[in-house]
């Protein structure tokens, strides 16, 4: 069980995941280590800011020798960016989490959480797919994530180091930004501010499990509490909250008071008809199920974009 008092170290501290885990520990208490690139994110008096790359092995090795617990967040990579570069997989996410496996060999009796993918990682098995559902990703970004699980697996079987992997579907929320072309909600918003129209691949009628950046974090926290005793442990994190797009376009009208535009291309071969696994593994074993429905969370994302939209406006 983690206790409080020790050290959380969380790497990818200032991506919209990772900052959003660094929130919800440090108000409960946790003394946590935000290890990021450029910034960590949201901080407060408990949350220690480490700026660095996790290939900097004295900086990586440091970090972790305060640290009981490691929750994974970080990743360079999205399904469209590593498209048609899968050398970025390895490079940019597959390369960093070995060196920080490799502490192992250092550092005894850490516990690994791994933030994964439940909606790339089964491909067109997604639909109420369970944690032994084969894995048959449709994407370089998928086969990626699928590869990072082999690898904790692999270190939790030969080490003493246990490991929770984690796999959310669509995490959305306050705090995300649409720069990479990634996150649909945010996008969807900007698109009701600025009136350009929202782009669909396909007919529109993809569904998705969307779940709420605080319900996932939450779902770290219980890993955290409930540890397995050894080896490694794998749980999928979905709300149950679905859409097809077009439906989660109404939604974001009826979340913004806003119309969107929208026009539809062609569908895309990475793109998975229906992404909706079972939680019910998460619920029984850690407690764990979602709390913020589809239309509370949108409503809460569109105040935090419209908010922040007006004071730069006012700035």
């Amino acid at each position: 069980m983690s206790d409080r008092n020790e050290g959380v170290l969380v790497l990818g501290a200032g991506g919209f995941v990772g900052s959003g885990i660094v929130a919800t520990l440090a108000q409960q208490g946790y003394r946590v280590s935000a290890f990021a690139r450029s910034h960590a994110g949201r901080t407060s008096a408990n949350v220690t800011a480490i700026r660095g790359s996790i290939e900097d092995t004295a900086l990586l090795h440091e970090a972790v020798s305060q640290s009981t617990t490691i929750v994974y967040a970080a990743s360079l990579s999205t399904p469209g960016t590593s498209a048609n570069d899968p050398a970025l997989e390895v490079i940019g996410n597959l390369l960093p989490i070995a060196r920080v496996l490799e502490c192992a060999s250092a550092f005894r009796e850490r516990h690994f959480i791994y933030l994964s993918s439940g909606g790339t990682v089964y491909g067109d098995g997604a639909d109420k797919a369970i944690e032994s559902t084969p894995l048959r990703p449709r994407s370089y970004y998928g086969a990626g994530k699928v590869a990072a699980e082999s690898l904790i697996h692999a270190c939790a079987e030969t080490t003493d180091w246990r490991a929770t992997i984690l796999r959310p579907t669509n995490v959305y929320g306050p705090g995300q930004a649409t720069a990479r072309a990634f996150a649909v909600v945010p996008t969807l918003f900007e698109r009701a501010l600025d009136g350009q129209p929202f782009l669909v691949w396909g007919d529109g009628g993809s569904v998705r499990d969307y779940c709420y950046l605080g319900d996932v974090a939450r779902a770290v926290q219980a890993a955290m509490v409930a540890p397995p005793e050894r080896g490694c442990a794998i749980y999928n994190v979905a709300s149950g909250f679905t859409a097809s797009v077009t439906a989660l376009i109404r939604a974001c009208e009826q979340a913004s008071g806003r119309a969107i535009a929208v026009e539809f291309r062609d569908p895309r071969g990475v793109d998975v008809r229906h992404v909706a696994p079972d939680a019910s593994a998460i619920a029984s074993a850690l407690g764990w199920t979602a709390e913020v429905s589809l239309a509370d969370g949108l409503g809460h994302t569109w105040r935090w974009i419209h908010e922040r939209r007006s004071a730069e406006t006012n700035s």
